[in-house]
């Protein structure tokens, strides 16, 4: 049967279904639509002008909006009614995702040359309504592409890097392995030098040193790109990287001595039992038996090695983890970066940023527009007028802008680290790579955890109707599951910030000196260490002067939240915006980062008073400065979610829609389920024989 003969059969079902039923509107549900309306109306600022910023400019957000039509209804990249993509099993999953990402080859095919930038918005938004298109296609785009292009000397740029970008050949980036991923050194594969052919031996000498978790290494990678220990003369030489093959790109067979697998079924969700998370990437396992490479794919800008055996290390080892960076950094970021037209090291930001940036503002979209249309309580009142409810919400929805506002800051430090990101000056990227390992690692964590606590607090914001897979928080939630260890396990990334903070406050506290950089340092503050730890107490006593004067709250900040990585988000936004200035955008994101630096004093304030700088007085009122901030921020929350720009059929959520209409699409979405109605196939096994048995 069909697609067209299915899609026919269904909805005639749905319709003699809807005739038997009585969907008659009632109060509660014609309400809906005049409340969002009302919400939108409230809005003091101009919706249109903030989504411009966000987007990145009025053009950028044209594009956006053009590439999202141009996707809705094409059946290769969107799943269409009466198929739901909240219901595709692992095996259609994965199928429909390598579709999207052929498609959009093609596409970019067709478009030519010419319409390069709008071939790679239709990428964008493809990501934005796929997390498993953004992964996979990330790992090929992305991690892969870069390691070559960073590594690779000009010959091996030269050939490689077409076969790339052409997807000639279809990569990923084997790293981690079942033993060993937070200790790099520790890895166990082998490229072990054969002088007599002139190759490398590629081995998995153990049960702990298969590679894993490997994206696009389940079924569709041709290349990896391996890091091992080079073994060179009976020496073990160090990490590199090397180009290994796994498949036949024309017959997708796996080549010899080379053996790879799915990973199978990922996260199911611990309270809505459905499996979520990626489906749609297949994530595999690499075990190498004697797999032999050819000299020349050691990945050599930094490295040689001669015919005779002669090595030539890279200048500093670091410079071998040029590529990991980035992807903790990439959780500030919350848009996808054009491969081809932005420096490559940046490229590597899509996925975490991607994920953590975009999956927490869906939920927030979704969670904020339920709730401007719920009513209940004695005097059925929005659920959102209550206290308990936005100023949840408020503070989760000011943080994703203040990651938002602090993407430049960041683009330029990277652009420092890698001269535009060739890495061509190795004194400048080993001077400046270990504060920007700080932030990336700290910034990992922060994100990680406290968008894992807003997804929950969205969850419970929609009360039991999240529950269902239906309204799409469930499956964010399950996307969002690797985030607080892929990249980087968030304790371990930390600690790694205290280490280098600790060594900066020493320099500093000792021998007075801090390290010259390029950028402002995102530990700049250190340099005042000592008139931070020398100052007493926080002497304010009109609180409401820190919603203009922001420099009282950074004091504040500074002094009892030095190791915070928190107080970096507000310091920037703060330069931006300190002044509200003429325009609406600069005004709301004025109120929002003096809100978002009330919420951090608010919640670490026991730290100022444990530390002397803070009397209960003052944290009495920054509580009370703070929950009044948020209240006369209530009537901005549809404002400020409608300008993050997601069409309702990339939310998935029927509680979500943009016009407020919650109710009858919900139920619609509900009636339109696979064996929603009907006797089930399992009724003469189970059901009958107890239901006839006759009474003794």
């Amino acid at each position: 049967m069909t697609s067209d003969s299915l899609a026919n059969k269904a909805a005639e079902r749905l319709s003699q279904l809807k005739e038997q039923l009585n969907l008659t509107p009632s109060l509660a549900s014609k309400q809906t639509v005049t409340d969002m309306e009302n919400e939108r109306r409230a809005a003091d600022f101009d919706i249109e002008a903030l989504a411009h910023f966000y987007a990145g400019g009025e053009k950028a957000y044209k594009m956006r909006q053009k590439a999202y039509a141009f996707i809705k209804n094409d059946p290769e990249l969107v799943v269409q009614q009466p198929r739901n993509f909240l219901e595709l099993e692992r095996a259609d999953f994965r199928e429909f995702t390598m579709g999207q990402v052929y498609r959009l080859a093609k596409i970019t095919q067709e478009l030519g040359p010419s319409q390069k930038e709008y071939a790679q918005e239709i990428g964008r938004v493809l990501a934005v309504y796929s997390e498993s298109f953004a992964m996979r296609y990330f790992v090929h785009d992305s991690l892969f592409h870069n390691v070559i292009n960073m590594l690779s000397n000009d010959e091996q740029r030269n050939h490689w890097m077409p076969l790339v970008e052409e997807m000639r050949i279809i990569g990923c980036f084997a790293m981690t392995e079942l033993g060993h991923s937070s200790a790099l050194r520790e890895l166990e594969t082998t490229a072990t030098y054969d002088i007599q052919t002139d190759e490398f031996v590629i081995e998995s000498p153990t049960v702990t040193s298969p590679k894993v978790w490997i994206g696009m290494a389940g079924q569709s990678a041709t290349h990896a790109v391996v890091i091992s220990q080079t073994v060179v003369m009976g020496k073990n030489k160090g990490l590199n990287w090397f180009v290994v093959q796994l498949r036949d790109p024309v017959t997708g067979q796996l080549m010899p001595n080379v053996m790879a697998g799915d990973m199978g079924s990922k996260e199911t969700h611990h309270l809505l039992r459905t499996q979520i998370g990626h489906q749609g990437l297949d994530n595999g396992w690499i075990q190498f038996k004697k797999t032999r490479i050819p000299r020349s794919h050691l990945l050599a800008k930094w490295v040689r090695l001669d015919r005779d055996g002669t090595y030539h290390p890279a200048p500093n080892p670091a410079l071998m983890y040029a590529t990991l960076i980035p992807e903790r950094l990439s959780s500030v970021r919350g848009k996808i970066v054009p491969t081809l037209t932005r420096p490559p090291l940046l490229t590597h930001l899509i996925p975490l940023s991607l994920d953590m940036a975009r999956n927490t503002t869906q939920a927030l979209t979704i969670a904020s527009r339920y709730g401007v249309v719920r009513r209940q309580g004695s005097q059925n009142q929005q659920i959102m007028d209550y206290q308990s409810h936005y100023a949840k919400l408020l503070p989760a929805i000011t943080f994703m802008y203040m990651i938002q506002a602090s993407t430049e800051t960041l683009d330029a430090h990277f652009s420092v680290l890698t001269g535009g990101g060739s890495i061509d000056d190795e004194k400048v990227y080993l001077d400046h790579m270990s504060d920007l390992h700080a932030i990336s690692a700290c910034l990992k964590g922060l994100i990680g955890w406290y968008c894992s606590d807003i997804l929950e607090t969205c969850r419970r914001s929609c009360g039991g109707h999240a529950y269902s897979t239906y309204n799409g928080i469930g499956h964010i939630m399950g996307d969002w599951g690797v985030f607080t260890t892929g990249g980087g396990d968030n304790v371990v990334m930390l600690q790694q910030t205290g280490k280098i903070l600790q060594q900066r406050l020493t320099q500093q506290l000792d021998h007075g000196h801090f390290p010259s950089l390029k950028f402002k340092s995102s530990a700049h503050y250190i340099t005042d260490a000592a008139s931070c730890l020398a100052t007493p107490s926080w002497t304010i006593d009109n609180l409401e002067a820190c919603l203009t004067d922001f420099s009282l709250v950074s004091q504040a900040l500074h002094c009892i939240l030095v190791k915070r990585v928190t107080t970096f988000l507000f310091d920037d936004n703060a330069a931006r915006f300190s002044n509200a200035g003429t325009t609406s955008v600069g005004n709301i994101m004025h109120r929002l980062t003096a809100l978002w630096g009330l919420h951090v004093l608010h919640t670490y304030s026991d730290q100022g008073i444990k530390e002397g700088f803070l009397t209960p007085a003052q944290v009495t009122g920054i509580e009370a400065l703070y929950y009044e901030t948020c209240k006369k921020l209530r009537y901005q929350i549809i404002g400020l979610t409608d300008a993050w720009g997601y069409p309702d059929f990339v939310l998935k959520a029927p509680i979500g829609k943009y016009d407020g209409d919650i109710y009858e699409a919900y139920f619609d979405t509900i009636l339109r389920a696979p064996n929603s109605t009907g006797i089930p196939a399992y009724h003469d096994k189970y059901i009958r024989p107890l239901t006839e048995r006759v009474a003794k």
